[in-house]
């Protein structure tokens, strides 16, 4: 545990406390006063109390990602004793050490996929704003862009369009086909359609998490590098979060 940092504000320094069969909990001491049952209905009516705490418990167990395998707790499991937090373990070996199982030598990588309307609409209205042919001269000399044609004016407004029909249609198909192609570089994968349908319009075309083998990062970084070659210039953005503890993948 050496050189390890305190968790949440007001902590002692982290320990590791051994459950048995090479299991540890870590754990540390913090101010009844601070966490008890009073304080915690007060804090959690606090966002900022609340997301200083996360941020310090996630730090904590970014610090064990490289474990074998890592069960990471919920944010304010307390005990009242270290006896207390061996009876837990104990109590819930048969499915902890399923879980560990699961997730041995393995993390979690985030995949999403956006479609950036704007950007896509501006390439149609810089494709249109210029056409060849359509400069005139002004009285004061200079070059001004022409009357725009109708048939110039209708194709614009089909480009216009097509940007939200057929080619969203496509980047939902696209986001689809990176997917399942992830998918077959993974030991597991989750795709979590609630969140790309949580708002009406949304323009997240893929919401998913991955279970990925230590050995298999690199590829599956390749693949993915690979995929963003690929959709350059469609409106289709990717970004990869990671490498994170299998948060989707132990319960």
């Amino acid at each position: 545990m050496r050189g390890v940092k305190t968790g949440v504000p007001g902590g002692a320094q982290l320990r590791a406390i051994d459950v048995g069969e090479r299991l540890w909990a870590i754990a540390e001491d913090v101010p009844a006063s601070d966490y008890d049952e009073a304080a915690l209905a007060r804090g959690l009516q606090d966002l900022e109390w609340v997301g200083s705490r996360a941020v310090a418990h996630q730090r904590v167990i970014d610090q064990f990602l490289g474990a074998d395998a890592l069960l990471p707790m919920q944010l304010f499991t307390l005990f009242t004793s270290d006896d207390r937090v061996v009876e837990y373990v104990r109590a819930d070996r048969t499915r902890i050490k399923r879980i560990l199982k699961r997730v041995e030598r393995k993390v979690e990588w985030g995949l999403r996929l956006t479609w950036d309307e704007k950007a896509v609409r501006a390439k149609v209205e810089a494709r249109h704003s210029n056409p060849k042919g359509s400069r005139r001269l002004s009285k004061s000399g200079p070059d001004l862009p022409g009357p725009r044609s109708g048939s110039a004016y209708l194709s614009r407004k089909r480009d216009l369009l097509d940007v939200n029909r057929a080619r969203l249609t496509e980047a939902r198909a696209e986001a689809t086909r990176v997917y399942k192609a992830m998918s077959r570089t993974a030991v597991a994968a989750q795709r979590r359609t609630g969140m790309e349908r949580a708002a009406p319009g949304s323009r997240l075309l893929l919401d998913a998490a991955f279970l990925v083998s230590r050995p298999r990062t690199q590829a599956f970084r390749a693949a993915v590098r690979k995929h963003a070659r690929e959709l350059r210039g469609s409106g289709v953005s990717l970004a990869l979060t990671g490498p994170w503890p299998a948060y989707n993948f132990i319960t």
